[in-house]
């Protein structure tokens, strides 16, 4: 095809029969804006606007002689039908813009091509080439500014693109990736940007109360409200009270921070001042309250591929590195994705990741039918392990999040897939997963019909821990996290699991083993404990003779400083079986 424009002015009858496919929702928009006149992304369209087309974005360029307030169409951005055909306006730009490549094209004698188009953009669009030498992530990144300033989906179904340098890339509209593949070079990785951040359309505020509103907040603020009228202002916001002169949940460990966490209480507010989360903590004061405004609609990412390089990053390899989505709105839903390494490659990487999916600050989100995976940690080669945990799901302040059909496994060497913290009304449903932790304050936890690998279930908290029909495989089926005193503060129900070691050492289907160290709040293990049809399979280890404990306690009733563990009122097993050794398990 000649690289010239084809010199035809287009009615908009036979620019609709004489369009190429590669600019079918380009010239829809085109016919539209020229049958009724109506505004357009970039300025406004004369109802008679002629429309020329050119094979590429680099013939446009050269045209010699376009006019302001033409129109143009491209059959492609790099050659004709490479996917990046688009619709234009020509004008000039404002003083305050400048023409960048991508939705703005500079053209001879000041004047500018820019981008056309109200109902989806795809990455090449914005010049992105997949050549695997070219850092896509510039190209992406205009893409989604572009879909999120004119609040319009991108849809980019097939080809592959990688990202090098770029990092922050913002999501605010429904992404369909297909079968795209997304190749991200670690080595960029940033400690303080991820690689794509969904947000969130508002911004979180500071809630100011008198004093009188203060008290009354106060007064309402403990276990077992269920409506605070004076919040009833902020139905529809994700509300987190913090008072940070209340330290607590000090972890123990002598290379551990001792400055512990702040009291602290996340909770969503419906109409009247109802609350979605239970309050867990009675408050004696607070120095912070904020509202984040939830979205009144669901984002949705789907489809797509996440390819990982596995290097260490440029730079001090110490501390936790961003690398993939992070969640910062309510109401995301990501589904239909694959998330591991290059092919052929393997995770070398020194650093600490904060997850492939980092959530903060979120309510109901769900991530289903994704494939991700643990990254290493504890590899034989002493000069390679990893100093910190390092996660493929992260993050902290979630209430009300799903994961749904997860696969995420690995060996003894991978480390946990799961490293959250604050997590409220977690829920998990047919999931695979190498391990599920929480470290700090885990409230009301559902497995159900999920398989946990070699490392295993391990969290604090308190509320409802509800596991039915799962497999744990190894030698604990729930580890109460000792560092932050093996608190479980709630109901405790086991049914239809089973549990099987995985070698000859101890056993223990619930493992509570606190130290003895003042954590600045009461511990103690649990309130109730019913476990209902749990089978202990030896057929991995059935020359095993290490005892299985059905509980494992702390061998002290009170602190050194006095404080008394509580212990469950009401303990009731049924129907344990032990299958593959003769020996059996002890109380």
């Amino acid at each position: 095809m000649s690289q010239q424009p084809s010199g035809r002015r287009l009615s908009r009858r036979s620019m609709l029969a004489g369009i190429g496919t590669g600019g079918v929702a380009a010239s829809h928009f085109a016919a539209r804006a020229l049958a009724d006149g109506a505004p357009a992304p970039g300025g406004g369209i004369a109802p008679d606007a002629p429309l020329t087309r050119y094979p590429t974005v680099n013939a446009l360029q050269s045209a010699p002689a376009i006019k302001e307030g033409e129109l143009a169409e491209t059959l492609g951005f790099h050659r004709p039908g490479d996917g990046g055909g688009a619709l234009y306006h020509i004008h000039k730009l404002g003083e305050e813009r400048q023409p960048n490549g991508g939705d703005a094209i500079a053209l001879p004698s000041g004047l500018a091509a820019v981008l056309l188009e109200n109902e989806a953009v795809n990455y090449r669009m914005f010049g992105a080439v997949g050549d695997g030498e070219h850092d896509d992530g510039v190209h992406i990144k205009m893409a989604h500014e572009y879909a999120n300033q004119h609040q319009i989906p991108v849809v980019n179904p097939s080809g592959e693109f990688w990202i090098k340098e770029t990092n922050s890339i913002p999501i605010a509209t429904n992404v369909h990736w297909g079968k795209t593949v997304l190749h991200i070079d670690e080595r960029y990785n940033s400690r303080r940007n991820p690689r794509f951040v969904v947000l969130n359309d508002r911004p979180a505020e500071t809630v100011t109360l008198d004093e009188a509103a203060k008290a009354a907040l106060l007064e309402k603020l403990k276990p077992g409200v269920q409506i605070i009228p004076e919040l009833a202002p902020y139905a529809g916001c994700l509300v987190i009270v913090r008072d940070e002169k209340d330290r607590i949940g000090i972890r123990a460990g002598a290379s551990y921070s001792k400055r512990g966490w702040a009291r602290e209480e996340l909770f969503y507010v419906e109409e009247e001042g109802r609350i979605i989360g239970d309050i867990a903590w009675q408050f004696k004061d607070f120095t912070l309250v904020t509202a984040t405004p939830c979205n009144d609609n669901y984002l949705v990412i789907e489809g797509g591929g996440l390819c990982f390089s596995g290097d260490t990053p440029n730079g001090d390899p110490r501390g936790y590195y961003q690398m993939g989505i992070a969640i910062q709105r309510s109401r995301t839903i990501i589904r239909e994705q694959w998330a591991g390494l290059e092919r052929g490659r393997r995770d070398t990487a020194l650093n600490s990741r904060s997850g492939i999916y980092a959530l903060n600050s979120v309510y109901d989100v769900t991530l289903e039918n994704i494939r991700a995976m643990p990254w290493e940690k504890n590899r034989p080669d002493k000069s390679k392990v990893v100093r910190d945990g390092t996660y493929g799901i992260g993050g902290g302040r979630m209430l009300n999040c799903t994961f749904r059909n997860l696969t995420a496994e690995g060996g003894w060497v991978a480390w946990g897939v799961f490293g959250t913290n604050l997590n409220k009304n977690f829920r998990l449903e047919n999931c695979r997963l190498n391990r599920v932790d929480v470290h700090f304050h885990c409230w009301n936890l559902y497995i159900s019909n999920c398989t946990i690998g070699f490392k295993g279930i391990s969290v604090t908290g308190g509320g409802d821990l509800f596991v039915e029909n799962t497999t744990r495989h190894g030698g604990s089926f729930i580890n109460f996290r000792p560092d932050y005193g093996a608190r479980w503060d709630g109901r405790i129900r086991l049914r239809g699991c089973t549990l099987r070691p995985s070698g000859n050492q101890r056993v223990s289907v619930l493992s509570y083993r606190p130290s003895n160290f003042d954590y600045q709040y009461p511990i103690g293990f649990a309130r109730s404990i019913v476990i209902d049809d749990l089978v202990i399979d030896y057929s991995a280890a059935h020359n095993s003779d290490a005892p299985c404990w059905l509980m494992e306690i702390a061998p002290f009733s009170k602190t050194d400083q006095g404080a008394r563990l509580f212990f469950p009122q009401r303990i009731e097993f049924r129907n344990i079986a032990v299958e593959g050794r003769e020996q059996g398990v002890r109380l």
